[in-house]
């Protein structure tokens, strides 16, 4: 009868063993930091023009994708384009890649968020064309995570 009720008996023969790590701790500081860039402030741009920014262009080197914000403000319907420039500004090795394109919408504004890889990491810069015939004011940051 006796074995029945020694269930909460604790043996004092157990040892405590050792808790062995197994993974090395992960440095979350370095893999998620971000990049913030303001690529353009109120920025007109003229019709049948492109602006580029940022000025100098950015280093994105360890950066996996990044994020573009823009804000279109200006006439219904105006066209425009976005650009990813790479290389040295103004040069033979400079490359363009088409990105994105639409039209200014309702009321006159159009936010546009898309998502991007990386693949040519140094001197890259945004360009944004105005295919209208009316200008419009610009907005735009780059958001770039690793």
């Amino acid at each position: 009868m006796a074995g029945k009720h020694d269930k909460g008996k604790k043996s004092k023969d157990k040892k405590i063993k050792a808790v062995e790590v197994v993974n090395d701790a992960l440095n979350v500081a370095v893999t998620t930091k971000p990049y913030l860039v303001t690529l353009f402030e109120a920025k007109e741009v003229t019709p049948g023009s492109t602006v580029q920014g940022p000025l100098g262009g950015l280093d994105l080197t360890g950066y996996g994708e990044y994020r573009l914000t823009l804000h279109f403000a200006g006439t219904e319907g105006t066209p425009f384009s976005i650009q990813e420039v790479f290389g040295p500004a103004g040069t033979v090795d400079q490359m363009t890649f088409e990105v994105g394109r639409g039209q200014i919408g309702p009321q006159g504004i159009l936010n546009y968020r898309a998502r991007f890889d990386i693949f040519g990491p140094k001197n890259l810069f945004i360009q944004i064309g105005n295919h209208g015939e009316q200008p419009f004011l610009l907005d735009g940051s780059l958001y770039a995570v690793r």
